[in-house]
């Protein structure tokens, strides 16, 4: 993932915008995929005003580098990622160990860069997962989806939403999650023990969900478990019909 320095912002005058969009202060590149031909962006609109109050929207866009009139919205950002100001522009939360990159959103681009995950911190310490198809311009909260198998595990127990990290793209189609979640046994009263529960889970890009688990393995045994997922689905060949011999 490549990403523009932090001070780099885009300022356009506060006017009236295309497509009925109050346009605002600035934009600010967020990603840029590995082949560099698209980029993500955090713009800034007005939504509405009460009085002399503006209130403002921050849509994230994906836009094609070189077809910049084709792009899309894929969510709408808020606190943490955004902290207004009184001027009426805004900055970005900034991971003060890595300058390059704002502490409360993360992306993992896929090899072909048409397809991306987006992990965004919509509230302090709570963060969700988007599933972005760059062919279709599709985005997908797929949360519940990859933690549906670990919620399930621990739904007796004390435990913290987990932290979700891509190992790898096993196939073009096909990316290898790792779940963390910290946990207590006791979930009726205050833990003095805690333990760490694991889930790897294989989410299918084509079906758009996750599709196969491995609770508690390691990474070679998760990636034999969704080998075997990927050879048991892979199309049937059409026969070929056998030539009939014709009589001399």
């Amino acid at each position: 993932m490549k990403t523009f320095f932090k001070g780099l912002m885009i300022l356009i005058p506060l006017c009236a915008g295309l497509a009925g969009h109050a346009r605002a202060g600035q934009e600010v590149y967020l990603s840029t995929s590995p082949n560099e031909r698209y980029r993500i962006y955090v713009d800034q609109e007005i939504d509405h005003r009460v009085g002399d109050r503006i209130f403002f929207r921050y849509p994230l866009m994906l836009v094609n580098v070189k077809r910049p009139d084709h792009h899309f919205w894929i969510l709408d950002a808020g606190s943490p990622l955004v902290q207004e100001n009184e001027r009426g522009t805004f900055k970005l939360h900034w991971d003060e160990t890595n300058p390059t990159e704002p502490s409360s959103i993360h992306f993992d681009w896929s090899p072909d860069s048409l397809k991306v995950f987006i992990h965004l911190e919509v509230l302090k310490g709570s963060w969700k997962t988007y599933y972005v198809d760059v062919n279709s311009g599709q985005s997908t909260d797929v949360t519940a989806d990859l933690q549906q198998f670990l919620a399930a595990k621990t739904s007796d127990w004390a435990c913290e939403a987990p932290k979700v990290q891509l190992v790898k793209w096993t196939k073009p189609n096909l990316a290898f999650f790792r779940l963390t979640s910290t946990c207590g046994k006791d979930k009726e009263q205050l833990n003095d023990k805690f333990f760490y529960q694991e889930d790897s889970v294989l989410f299918d890009t084509e079906k758009a969900k996750t599709v196969d688990d491995c609770m508690g393995c390691k990474d070679d045994k998760s990636v034999k478990v969704f080998d075997k997922y990927y050879t048991k689905n892979l199309p049937t060949p059409t026969p070929t019909p056998e030539e009939t011999p014709v009589a001399q």
